[in-house]
């Protein structure tokens, strides 16, 4: 069964993201800006590692805790796996809930005004933060804080490619920090 939840988790993102990526005005999405971009991803990376940080020092403090964390990768390959997956997940994410879903929302309602699309990611934020429920409470915390910086990022600076390397290079250093800070 667990095989099956897993699939669809990830399946149903690719396919989306595939429609996606058919959608007419998809190159003014994701296109590739390195000075924008690097710069996204230079603001947010850092925001969501604080605020990572703090929602694991809040979790200590309360002293409910969150599930165990995932074991770290024990060889080379298993940490080239660990960093691929890292990147491809944060990619179909911020594809899906950056992306994807906000646009449905704004097209379901027929407005363009910038407070639908505030509406619209806060809307995707939520879903998202709960897609992370299998984490316990501070993972959904951790989540919804989340969201609100990549999509504040992301309007601000309409840097797809931004917010998905800082999405990516933040699933990294959870891989990392699982291993540094092993008991």
């Amino acid at each position: 069964m667990e095989e099956i939840g897993y699939s669809l988790f990830w399946r149903l993102p690719a396919a989306i993201l595939i429609l996606l990526l058919l959608a007419p005005g998809r190159e003014k999405l994701l296109s590739f800006r390195p000075k924008r971009d690097l710069l996204t991803l230079a603001v947010t990376l850092p925001l969501l590692c604080i605020t990572g940080f703090l929602v694991s020092l809040a979790a200590s403090v309360t002293g409910f805790l969150p599930p165990p964390a995932m074991e770290p990768p024990e060889t080379g390959a298993g940490w080239l796996a660990a960093i691929s997956l890292s990147v491809s997940i944060g990619f179909l994410e911020e594809a899906f809930f950056r992306l994807y879903l906000p646009l449905r929302i704004i097209e379901m309602k027929q407005d363009q005004t910038g407070r639908t699309a505030a509406i619209a990611h806060i809307v995707s934020g939520v879903i998202f933060a709960l897609c992370h429920a299998y984490e316990g409470p501070w993972g959904i915390a951790n989540a919804l804080l989340a969201a609100f910086i990549l999509s504040a990022a992301y309007i601000k600076s309409a840097s797809f490619s931004g917010i998905v390397l800082a999405h990516g290079f933040y699933n990294v250093l959870v891989f990392l920090s699982t291993a540094i800070f092993r008991e």
